[in-house]
């Protein structure tokens, strides 16, 4: 029962943000945010680090250089930090089928067919289940990247506590409850 409060409710908010006309998203405590453009990391006293979609990083304002395979870690980075907006847009457009599935269900439930509105809501909560999951997916790839980056590229490593396992577990913990 409370999956199918919370989802709905998780799939409104998540389409409210992605409707706002704004360019900003932010997970991660605040840690990370993406807006025009680049991913924006924020790491305690540390000075603000941005990565741009080309695979740049720049600490403080100022380019850090990296070799190939730190550029492609650095955009594997980029590309989950930035797909979580528009999966968040896509967990809200699944929330919203669902919210007029459960409108027409309404008007359907004073025509004795409770069944067929329970098993259509049903199937569109499982459709909200699998795109918030695929949020969870992209913690997951911007925690993998993190530590391959703070292992490879040394100036990444104070922003490597932005994102930890518990992050990941608990989005899949909440999906499942």
């Amino acid at each position: 029962m409370l999956k199918r409060h919370l989802i709905p409710l998780l799939a409104l908010c998540a389409l409210a943000a992605g409707c706002n006309g704004g360019t900003t998203t932010t997970t991660s405590h605040g840690n990370i945010t993406v807006r025009d453009g680049q991913v924006i990391l924020k790491a305690g006293d540390q000075p603000k680090a941005t990565i741009d979609q080309g695979g740049a990083l720049a600490v403080d304002g100022k380019d850090v250089a990296v070799d190939d395979h730190q550029r492609d870690l650095l955009r594997r980075y980029y590309a989950n930090a930035t797909a979580i907006r528009q999966h968040g847009i896509e967990t809200g457009k699944a929330g919203a089928a669902m919210a007029g599935e459960a409108l027409k269900g309404v008007a359907e439930s004073a025509t004795g067919d409770k069944d067929s509105v329970s098993r259509r809501v049903e199937a569109q909560t499982q459709q909200i289940t699998d795109q918030v999951m695929k949020i969870c997916d992209d913690l997951a790839g911007i925690k993998a990247a993190q530590d391959e980056l703070a292992a490879n590229l040394p100036a990444f490593k104070p922003y490597a506590v932005i994102m930890d396992d518990k992050d990941v577990s608990d989005c899949r913990k909440d999906v499942k409850n």
